[in-house]
Formats: C-alpha cells, sequence, structure tokens
C-alpha cells in the first residue's frame, strides 16, 4: 500500500484483507487503524479480538466501512 493512502485512513474502522506468502487463502480483519509504521512496516490495528499488528507488504486491500450493526433482516 501507498503511504499517502494509508495515512488517510489511520483512526476509521475499516476492512483489511491480508494474504501471506505461501498460503492458499486470503484473512480479513475488521477494525479501526490505530497507527501506521512505515519504518518498521506495520498497522496497528484495533479489532474485537483485541489490539493486532499487520505487515504493510501483505495488506492486499482495505476498504472503509460503517461501525453501524446489522439487523437480522439485513444479513440474509
Amino acid at each position: 500500500m501507498e503511504k499517502r493512502y494509508m495515512k488517510r485512513l489511520e483512526g476509521k474502522f475499516c476492512k483489511i484483507v491480508t494474504k501471506e506468502p505461501g498460503e492458499q487463502r486470503a484473512s480479513v480483519v475488521t477494525g479501526t487503524i490505530e497507527e501506521v509504521d512505515y519504518e518498521d512496516g506495520f498497522v496497528l490495528v484495533e479489532s474485537e479480538q483485541g489490539l493486532g499488528c499487520l505487515k504493510i507488504n501483505t495488506i492486499v486491500a482495505i476498504k472503509p466501512r460503517s461501525r453501524r450493526k446489522r439487523t437480522e433482516k439485513e444479513k440474509f
């Protein structure tokens, strides 16, 4: 991901798709981007599981999302 785009997403709730080298499937993390560390190449994310970090070079896509909860009707 490019630096100019990552800085805009700090503090926003996002859906982040990552794919580790050698793995077949991608994984998805949904949470708030707390900080981007370009020197070390990490992104700190606060999600329901807690605070975690992701490598910038494994991120495939980031999409800003709203925090609203879906109702049972919207899930289907």
